[in-house]
């Protein structure tokens, strides 16, 4: 069985949990949304030691720097801190960018805009009922999309067959 922890990290933090294996689709044990950046990443860090033991990879999404952007760079540090961790603890870091996201569905024509697509793949969170609602909780839906597109890029065959069956095969 693999643990794997994912971070959308941010002045708003998105954490989740979950487990998969060689017969199992992933599983979500938990999740939570952080605030206050880095400072509120690293006491829900110490908060959860207990449930980071025997955490195996992390996934997490890296900040993508775009010219003429406006940049909120508050992830940047935290990337560094679960970087630290997974050196420390033993764990693989899985490094995906924002873009990474839209592999998890594709998009239809009409998903114009960021909330269009982001409803796009918190519906398919909905099919198998790892969707919070409220957009006090978008990142951590957002870091739970992190793991399901991870993997599905991996070919891990258990969570393939869950993304294309629907709820029932979960």
């Amino acid at each position: 069985m693999t643990f794997q922890l994912s971070v959308d990290p941010g002045l708003n933090t998105g954490i989740s949990l979950g487990f998969y294996d060689a017969t199992t689709p992933y599983r979500l044990l938990g999740r939570w949304q952080v605030h206050n950046g880095l400072t509120g990443f690293i006491a829900w860090m110490d908060a959860n030691a207990g449930t980071l033991t025997g955490v195996d990879e992390a996934v997490v999404e890296r900040f993508v720097y775009e010219k003429g952007a406006n940049a909120d760079i508050s992830g940047v540090p935290i990337e560094g801190v679960v970087a630290l961790w997974a050196h420390q603890s033993g764990a693989t870091v899985l490094w995906h960018t924002r873009f990474d996201k839209a592999g998890l569905t594709g998009y239809p024509p009409e998903a114009t805009t960021k909330a269009q697509r982001q409803r796009v793949r918190f519906d398919l969170l909905e099919r198998f009922d790892m969707f919070a609602p409220g957009t006090e909780n978008d990142d951590s839906n957002d870091a739970i999309c992190h793991s399901l597109v991870n993997l599905k890029n991996r070919r891990h065959a258990p969570t393939l067959r869950m993304l294309a069956g629907g709820k029932d095969s979960a």
